[in-house]
């Protein structure tokens, strides 16, 4: 095994792909560590401690634990994945969908649904995960225009997190090594 990381190495577009998927993933796990501003995370990490058997602490597994922490990106790659899913879906029980699929541009097009629905179903869920936050009572502000200027900045980090890191599994696709969204769950996981 060894032998064969230094022929992968000795091959510079190789190396390229490489150091980029490294440092992709050193992005993701830097973006895991940065929580969103106006939350209390050490409240919401005990909170959440509290919660093993639930949906959400199988959420927080899922991200790393950037769930329980409020991090930039807690959402992860759910809601690509979700609207991945959704849009294969709707591709075979619309025909339009399932034509547009046929065409030569037509994948290409579903792709750039399928970000629009991930946009959508990240937004959805970041305002779920806003609200999960301030029933934990873990805001620092929740009433008046402070509480309304938090709520807005909570969750558009949330939705810019979680369009930042489908990027990124985009961009491993593109110009590393592997399937990005996949590896970004494995590190994940293993975090």
């Amino acid at each position: 095994m060894i032998q064969t990381i230094k022929k992968a190495w000795g091959i510079p577009e190789l190396r390229k792909k490489i150091i980029f998927t490294a440092l992709i993933l050193l992005i993701f796990r830097i973006g895991n560590a940065i929580p969103v501003p106006y939350v209390n995370t050490g409240l919401l990490g005990t909170y959440m401690d509290q919660l093993s058997t639930t949906v959400l602490s199988l959420y927080n597994v899922m991200s790393g634990g950037a769930f329980a922490q409020a991090t930039i990106f807690a959402l992860g790659v759910q809601p690509y994945i979700n609207s991945s899913i959704i849009i294969q879906l709707l591709t075979v029980a619309i025909p339009s969908l399932e034509n547009l699929a046929k065409e030569a541009d037509g994948q290409q097009k579903l792709q750039q649904i399928n970000r629009y629905a991930g946009a959508v179903i990240a937004l959805i869920m970041g305002i779920g995960y806003y609200f999960v936050i301030r029933n934990m009572n873990a805001l620092e502000y929740r009433d008046g225009a402070a509480g309304i200027f938090a709520a807005v900045v909570i969750i558009a980090t949330f939705v810019a997190g979680a369009q930042l890191i489908t990027w990124c599994g985009e961009q491993i696709d593109d110009k590393g090594i592997g399937n990005g969204v996949s590896l970004l769950i494995f590190a994940s996981i293993v975090s």
